[in-house]
C-alpha cells in the first residue's frame, strides 16, 4: 500500500537510485514524496533510511503516467519531477551508441512522463558527454578517416576517404542533444541546460554532469553559480579527499581487496599518480597488451588518490584496474563509506546489499551537493514572475558546455602525470 505523504508540493523522483539527488533536494528544502526505482537493493536502501517515503520498485518503461499519479493519490498539480535516466549509452566509459542504443530511449520515456504529468518544474540529470554524442552511432571502423572523436567531423570535414560514406548530420557531435532540446521544448516548457562539475558545489570529487531544468509557467531555472573552486566568486577552495575522508583512515569500514598482482602495481604508484608512474618496463604488463595499445590517455588505470585534491569520478567498480582508485596511504580500494563520503552522503545513510552492490549504488548516484544545487535552482525559479519568460540560447549553451569539457580534457593532456584530473563519465 502507498504510504502517506505531504500533498503540499508533490515531488516525484524517477530513476531514484540510492537517492543522492533526493538527499540534495532535501538539503535545499524540497521533500521527495514518491520514489520510483527498478533496482531492489536501491529500493531497500531508500526504505531503510526513509521508512515514511513511498518507494515503488518498478520498471519505468512498464508503467504509465496515469499509474504514477494514481500511486500518488492523483494530485491536482505536481510541483517537481526529477530523474537521471541510466546513462551508459552516452558515457565516455561505454561505446557511445547514443540514442540508437535502447538505453538512450529512457530519456524519451522520461520526457513522455513529463508531457503527461505536467509538473511545474522538472530536472533531468545525465552524463556530461551527452552534449557531444551523436543521434545515430556509426562504428569507428566505418567512419571516414576512422576517427574515434566525433569533433573531427563537421561542416569543414577534412577526413576525405573515398572508401567511406560521408558522415550524416545525425551522426555528428552534438546532434543528440539538439534533438533532445527540440523535443523537450515542444512539450511546452521553458528549458535551460548546462554542464557542471560536482566539485563546483562542494563535492570532494570531480564529476562532470549534464543538467537540464524546465519550467512550465515561467523562465527556466538556471543552475546557481559555483560555490567552490576557481569559478566561485566566494573564493572558497574545492573540497579535497583530505576534507572528506581523512578521519576515516584508521576505521574506514568494509572495503574490497586487490589481488596480489594488482596490489604490487599500486604499491609503486605514488599518491596522485597513475599507471604512468610505474616503471616503463612493467607498464605494458600491468595494463595488459590490449589496454596498453588502445588510444587515449588511459588515466583511469591504477589511479591513486592525492589527499589534497578532489577525487576523480567515483565509479561503481572498486577494484578493477581500469576504474579502481587506491587510497592515498593504504594499498587498498576505497571503502564503501569513503566512497559515500566523496559522493556527499551523510554517515547515517546506510546502503543495503552485498558489498559490490553497495559500491554500485554509490558510484551510480548523483552527488548530494550537486542535488542541493539543483534544488536551489528550482526554488530560485519559484520566485520569478510567471508572466515573464526569457529566451534560452541553445547553441550558446551547447558551446559553453563543450568548451568546459574540452578545457578539462586539455588540462588532462598538459598534466599527464597527474591522475586527479577529472574524468568525464
Amino acid at each position: 500500500m502507498p504510504k502517506r505523504r505531504s500533498e503540499d508540493k508533490p515531488v516525484i523522483s524517477l530513476f531514484s537510485g540510492a537517492m543522492g539527488l533526493d538527499l540534495g533536494l532535501e538539503q535545499a528544502g524540497i521533500q521527495t514524496s514518491l520514489a520510483v526505482e527498478i533496482d531492489g537493493h536501491c529500493c531497500q536502501t531508500i526504505q531503510n533510511n526513509r521508512p515514511n517515503l513511498d518507494v515503488w520498485e518498478a520498471d519505468i518503461a512498464q508503467i504509465t503516467a496515469k499509474d504514477i499519479l494514481a500511486r500518488h493519490g492523483n494530485p491536482k498539480d505536481v510541483f517537481l519531477m526529477v530523474g537521471g535516466p541510466p546513462c551508459q549509452s552516452f558515457s565516455s566509459g561505454g561505446k557511445r551508441a547514443a540514442l540508437s542504443d535502447p538505453r538512450g530511449n529512457l530519456i524519451y520515456i522520461y520526457l513522455r512522463m513529463i508531457e503527461a504529468i505536467r509538473p511545474r518544474y522538472f530536472a533531468l540529470e545525465n552524463v556530461a558527454n551527452i552534449v557531444t554524442a551523436a543521434l545515430r552511432h556509426r562504428p569507428i571502423a566505418e567512419r571516414p578517416g576512422k576517427n574515434w572523436n566525433l569533433s573531427a567531423y563537421g561542416a569543414n570535414d577534412k577526413n576525405k576517404d573515398s572508401s567511406a560514406v560521408p558522415m550524416d548530420a545525425d551522426e555528428l557531435s552534438g546532434s543528440a542533444i539538439r534533438q533532445i532540446m527540440t523535443d523537450a521544448s515542444a512539450l511546452g516548457y521553458n528549458i535551460s541546460f548546462s554542464v557542471v562539475d560536482a566539485a563546483d558545489y562542494g563535492t570532494a570529487q570531480h564529476r562532470f554532469r549534464f543538467i537540464m531544468l524546465g519550467a512550465r509557467d515561467s523562465t527556466a531555472p538556471i543552475m546557481p553559480d559555483a560555490t567552490h573552486g576557481d569559478l566561485a566568486m566566494s573564493g572558497d577552495p574545492v573540497c579535497t579527499v583530505r576534507d572528506a575522508i581523512f578521519d576515516l583512515r584508521t576505521n574506514p569500514g568494509p572495503h574490497s581487496e586487490y589481488t596480489p598482482d594488482v596490489a604490487q602495481y599500486f604499491a609503486q604508484v605514488p599518491p596522485g599518480g597513475n599507471w604512468r608512474h610505474l616503471p616503463k618496463d612493467i607498464q605494458r604488463i600491468a595494463l595488459g597488451e590490449a589496454a596498453f595499445a588502445a588510444g587515449g590517455g588511459k588515466t583511469g588505470f591504477f589511479r591513486r588518490l592525492s589527499w589534497d585534491k578532489p577525487s576523480p569520478t567515483i565509479t561503481g567498480r572498486s577494484n578493477r584496474k581500469g576504474s579502481a582508485m587506491c587510497h592515498p596511504d593504504a594499498i587498498r580500494p576505497l571503502s564503501v563509506r569513503e566512497c559515500a563520503r566523496l559522493q556527499g552522503f551523510p554517515d547515517q545513510w546506510q546502503f543495503v546489499g552485498a558489498m559490490n552492490r553497495q559500491y554500485l549504488q554509490i558510484g551510480n548516484a548523483v552527488p548530494v551537493p550537486l542535488g542541493k544545487a539543483i534544488g536551489l535552482a528550482i526554488l530560485a525559479a519559484t520566485k520569478k514572475s510567471p508572466r515573464k519568460t526569457l529566451a534560452f540560447d541553445t547553441e550558446a549553451a551547447l558551446a559553453r558546455a563543450v568548451n568546459r569539457l574540452r578545457a578539462s580534457a586539455r588540462n588532462k593532456k598538459t598534466k599527464k602525470r597527474d591522475s586527479e584530473q577529472p574524468t568525464l563519465f
